[in-house]
Protein backbone atom coordinates (compact mmCIF):
# COMPACT_ATOMS: atom_id res chain seq x y z
CA UNK A 1 0.00 0.00 0.00
CA UNK A 2 1.45 3.43 -0.78
CA UNK A 3 1.06 6.03 1.49
CA UNK A 4 2.62 9.20 2.35
CA UNK A 5 6.75 9.56 3.27
CA UNK A 6 6.76 11.18 6.50
CA UNK A 7 9.08 9.28 9.27
CA UNK A 8 12.59 10.65 9.48
CA UNK A 9 13.82 6.68 10.00
CA UNK A 10 11.82 5.86 6.31
CA UNK A 11 13.21 8.98 4.64
CA UNK A 12 16.92 7.82 5.19
CA UNK A 13 16.19 4.04 4.05
CA UNK A 14 14.73 5.83 0.64
CA UNK A 15 16.77 8.45 0.04
CA UNK A 16 19.71 5.21 0.41
CA UNK A 17 17.57 3.27 -2.14
CA UNK A 18 17.47 5.87 -4.45
CA UNK A 19 21.15 7.20 -3.86
CA UNK A 20 22.10 3.44 -4.94
CA UNK A 21 19.77 3.53 -7.64
CA UNK A 22 21.49 6.81 -9.19
CA UNK A 23 24.48 5.13 -9.05
CA UNK A 24 24.05 2.36 -11.13
CA UNK A 25 22.96 4.63 -13.62
CA UNK A 26 25.78 5.85 -13.44
CA UNK A 27 25.20 9.00 -12.07
CA UNK A 28 27.48 9.43 -8.56
CA UNK A 29 26.96 12.86 -8.31
CA UNK A 30 23.36 12.19 -6.96
CA UNK A 31 24.47 10.79 -3.35
CA UNK A 32 23.16 10.43 0.00
CA UNK A 33 23.00 13.56 1.13
CA UNK A 34 21.60 15.08 -2.14
CA UNK A 35 18.84 12.34 -2.03
CA UNK A 36 17.85 13.07 1.67
CA UNK A 37 17.38 16.84 0.64
CA UNK A 38 15.80 15.68 -2.35
CA UNK A 39 13.44 13.77 -0.34
CA UNK A 40 12.73 16.70 1.65
CA UNK A 41 12.41 19.49 -0.88
CA UNK A 42 10.46 17.59 -3.91
CA UNK A 43 11.05 17.82 -7.68
CA UNK A 44 11.59 21.51 -7.29
CA UNK A 45 15.19 20.45 -5.87
CA UNK A 46 16.06 19.17 -9.30
CA UNK A 47 15.12 22.64 -10.85
CA UNK A 48 17.59 24.60 -11.09
CA UNK A 49 16.13 27.81 -13.07
CA UNK A 50 12.64 28.86 -13.89
CA UNK A 51 12.48 31.99 -15.78
CA UNK A 52 10.17 33.83 -18.03
CA UNK A 53 11.85 35.56 -21.33
CA UNK A 54 10.04 38.56 -23.61
CA UNK A 55 10.92 39.62 -26.86
CA UNK A 56 10.68 43.39 -27.54
CA UNK A 57 11.50 45.66 -30.33
CA UNK A 58 10.85 49.28 -30.25
CA UNK A 59 9.33 48.59 -26.92
CA UNK A 60 6.63 46.23 -28.11
CA UNK A 61 5.97 43.14 -26.87
CA UNK A 62 6.26 40.41 -29.53
CA UNK A 63 6.49 36.94 -27.81
CA UNK A 64 7.02 35.51 -24.54
CA UNK A 65 8.69 31.83 -23.23
CA UNK A 66 9.85 29.95 -20.56
CA UNK A 67 12.77 28.15 -20.00
CA UNK A 68 13.00 25.70 -16.54
CA UNK A 69 16.43 24.26 -16.43
CA UNK A 70 17.31 21.22 -14.58
CA UNK A 71 20.33 19.76 -12.47
CA UNK A 72 20.48 16.75 -15.11
CA UNK A 73 21.32 19.76 -17.94
CA UNK A 74 18.22 19.37 -19.47
CA UNK A 75 15.82 22.42 -20.53
CA UNK A 76 12.86 22.61 -21.42
CA UNK A 77 10.83 25.33 -23.41
CA UNK A 78 7.63 26.57 -22.05
CA UNK A 79 4.72 28.96 -22.57
CA UNK A 80 6.56 30.06 -26.21
CA UNK A 81 3.48 32.57 -27.38
CA UNK A 82 4.49 35.01 -30.47
CA UNK A 83 2.11 37.97 -30.86
CA UNK A 84 -0.96 36.62 -33.19
CA UNK A 85 -0.74 40.32 -35.11
CA UNK A 86 3.20 39.26 -35.35
CA UNK A 87 3.56 35.74 -36.41
CA UNK A 88 5.26 34.90 -39.70
CA UNK A 89 7.41 37.05 -39.53
CA UNK A 90 10.64 35.79 -38.26
CA UNK A 91 9.76 36.52 -34.47
CA UNK A 92 9.27 32.71 -33.34
CA UNK A 93 12.55 31.80 -35.20
CA UNK A 94 14.65 34.63 -33.33
CA UNK A 95 12.94 33.96 -29.83
CA UNK A 96 13.61 29.88 -30.49
CA UNK A 97 17.18 30.73 -31.81
CA UNK A 98 18.50 33.33 -28.46
CA UNK A 99 16.63 30.38 -26.25
CA UNK A 100 18.66 27.73 -28.17
CA UNK A 101 21.62 29.97 -27.21
CA UNK A 102 21.21 30.79 -23.51
CA UNK A 103 20.78 26.68 -23.03
CA UNK A 104 24.25 26.19 -24.87
CA UNK A 105 25.91 29.05 -22.76
CA UNK A 106 24.42 27.75 -19.17
CA UNK A 107 25.92 24.38 -20.47
CA UNK A 108 22.84 22.42 -21.14
CA UNK A 109 23.22 19.06 -23.04
CA UNK A 110 19.83 18.98 -24.20
CA UNK A 111 16.80 21.01 -24.96
CA UNK A 112 13.19 19.88 -25.29
CA UNK A 113 9.46 21.39 -25.54
CA UNK A 114 6.21 20.25 -25.95
CA UNK A 115 4.93 21.44 -29.47
CA UNK A 116 1.65 22.12 -30.64
CA UNK A 117 1.38 20.30 -34.39
CA UNK A 118 1.81 24.22 -35.96
CA UNK A 119 5.07 24.76 -34.15
CA UNK A 120 6.24 21.71 -35.50
CA UNK A 121 8.35 23.00 -38.36
CA UNK A 122 9.66 25.76 -36.66
CA UNK A 123 11.43 23.47 -34.24
CA UNK A 124 12.31 21.23 -37.26
CA UNK A 125 14.21 24.08 -38.99
CA UNK A 126 16.23 24.81 -35.92
CA UNK A 127 17.40 20.87 -35.50
CA UNK A 128 14.83 19.48 -33.44
CA UNK A 129 13.85 16.35 -33.89
CA UNK A 130 10.40 14.70 -33.16
CA UNK A 131 11.00 12.04 -29.78
CA UNK A 132 7.55 11.17 -29.74
CA UNK A 133 3.28 12.34 -29.41
CA UNK A 134 1.64 13.01 -26.12
CA UNK A 135 -2.28 12.64 -26.91
CA UNK A 136 -4.47 14.82 -25.43
CA UNK A 137 -1.79 15.95 -22.68
CA UNK A 138 -3.56 19.28 -22.10
CA UNK A 139 -6.95 19.18 -23.43
CA UNK A 140 -8.93 16.74 -24.79
CA UNK A 141 -7.92 16.40 -28.54
CA UNK A 142 -4.43 18.87 -28.29
CA UNK A 143 -2.22 16.69 -29.26
CA UNK A 144 1.53 17.58 -28.60
CA UNK A 145 4.74 16.34 -30.20
CA UNK A 146 8.10 15.96 -27.79
CA UNK A 147 10.68 18.07 -30.14
CA UNK A 148 14.36 17.63 -28.54
CA UNK A 149 17.75 19.01 -29.74
CA UNK A 150 20.92 17.95 -28.49
CA UNK A 151 23.01 20.79 -27.93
Amino acid sequence: MLKPLRAKKERQEAAGLLADYWKRRGMPQYDLHWAERYLVEGHKKEVARDEFLVYSEDGKMLGIVSLITDVSGVAEIRDFVVEPSERRKGYGRRILDDIVAIAKERGMRKLFSLSLPQAESLYASAGFIKEGILKSHFAPGEDLAIMSKFL
